[in-house]
């Protein structure tokens, strides 16, 4: 396609990547169309139009196996603070339409209010083109069809019956809709493509970012309150050496069956995370499971929404991800501690269920294990750390700090357990007083999970 934008337009294009890098904001622009001909010129001409150091592009296609990790991709690759960022196709194209019936719109309808919440300012473009657009000159898809370069994905969910109900229940005041009309004259459809861009990007910079006034509010059963910390391991060899083998077979099944695990583990400090861990991975394949430490964000991680380090960091199809604390610090360390707003605190659970509720759609089992003890078992640890030469590492003053904290993180704790504690990602409460109970108590769910699931 042969396209001269006129020289006010581009000066306008200029200005406004300026502006987006001078004040910081990330833009997310997202194209969607029937026809792959068609969108594939029409993105290319827009990128060609943008600062290749300002701007990303990534290309999600349709029939693409989407698990776990690719699906977390459309968080993965958004666009950091004074940055654009350019899907060409995005979460909408592995929708199929039995999904589309089964409510799957309500999961995109959250991860796009997640962005717009996280300051992204969201630009949808929907290119509505003739059942046959004609007068190309040049286009991606005149690439060789044995390379990656051709993709002549079908992109059936478009069809014009159903992408009226996708447009009008995903359209939201939000994140709403452009439609562009396609005909042959592909210059003027790329040239409403830039003023809709213009003027998206000009309003939110002008306006007030919009005000979420949700609130973390107990919906799910608190299972802590069922804690019984006089438990004991009766057989603990015996069982660690039982589950273990078995959870090294169920690894197997699990790394061809194209689904994903992961396991989060939160709890009190010294409540016995790493060694629990310790005994998880003793079972397991190094080829097919990954630990992840969890610490306070830091450089890139800064410049994204709070989910984004760990969206980058998701199981692949029959791996395993582990997580030494996660993207719960959002609901006890970051309010307590005043690292995030009230606002951003009241948004939380909504936002992390959603985000298991992707993690869970596309394939990924999640397990949360929350490690419980007492003050006074605490304390004996804590004492016994700072005796020991060889785990002095582990007490810091920090720790000291959160525990003259106790009640306040247990009001934290009992409202996030009691608003995350969802069918699809429920939370295991562990008594861990006995440390052995505690770990003999994680092996076996994990274990009675993924032999329902796989067996």
């Amino acid at each position: 396609m042969v396209y001269k934008i006129s020289t006010e337009l581009e000066n306008e294009i200029i200005a406004i990547q300026r502006v987006i890098v001078e004040k910081e904001k990330p833009v997310l622009v997202v194209f969607e169309s029937r026809d792959e001909r068609v969108q594939g010129n029409i993105v290319n001409e827009f990128l060609n139009l943008l600062d290749p150091r300002v701007a990303t592009y990534s290309h999600f296609m349709a029939g693409e196996k989407m698990d776990c990790r690719g699906a977390m991709k459309t968080i993965g690759h958004e666009p950091p603070a004074g940055k654009i960022a350019v899907y060409d196709r995005s979460w909408y194209s592995w929708l199929k339409q039995s999904e589309i019936e089964k409510g799957r719109l309500n999961v995109i309808q959250d991860l796009e209010r997640y962005f717009v919440a996280g300051g992204i300012i969201l630009v949808k473009i929907f290119l509505d083109s003739d059942d046959e657009v004609r007068g190309f000159d040049n286009g991606w898809m005149d690439a060789p069809k044995d390379t990656f370069l051709y993709d002549d994905s079908k992109y059936e969910i478009w069809n014009r019956k159903t992408s009226s109900k996708i447009i009008s229940n995903t359209g939201t005041a939000i994140a709403p809709w452009d439609i562009v009309k396609v005909n042959s004259n592909l210059v003027k459809a790329a040239d409403n493509v830039l003023r809709i861009f213009l003027d998206r990007v000009n309003a939110r910079m002008q306006s007030e970012p919009p005000k979420f006034n949700d609130k973390v509010e107990p919906i799910f059963d608190n299972p802590r309150g069922k804690a019984d910390l006089t438990k004991t391991a009766k057989n603990y060899k015996s069982d660690l050496l039982r589950l273990s083998t078995e959870l090294n077979r169920l690894q197997g099944k699990l790394a061809n069956s194209g689904k994903s695990l992961a396991i989060v583990f939160e709890g009190w400090d010294a409540a016995g995370k790493g060694g629990t861990i310790k005994r998880v991975t003793a079972a397991l394949n190094p080829r097919g499971y990954y630990v992840n430490p969890v610490a306070a964000p830091s450089g890139e991680e800064r410049l994204h929404t709070y989910l984004w380090r760990f969206a980058m960091k998701m199981p692949k199809a029959g791996h395993i991800a582990i997580y030494d604390r996660s993207w719960y610090g959002r609901m006890m360390v970051e309010p307590i501690e005043k690292f995030c707003t009230e606002e951003e605190y009241g948004r939380s659970a909504r936002e992390i269920r959603g985000f298991e509720e992707f993690m869970a759609e596309t394939g990924c089992i999640v397990l949360k294990f929350w490690m419980e003890i007492s003050p006074d078992e605490q304390l004996k640890r804590f004492k016994a750390r700072q005796e020991n030469p060889l785990k002095q590492y582990k007490i810091t003053d920090e720790d000291w700090r959160n525990r003259e904290k106790w009640d306040i993180y247990e009001k934290y704790i009992d409202d996030m357990i009691s608003a995350t504690n969802a069918e699809r990602a429920p939370w295991i409460v562990v008594e861990s007083e006995d440390k052995k109970y505690g770990r003999i108590k994680v092996l076996k769910k994990i274990v009675d999970t993924l032999s329902k699931e796989l067996d």
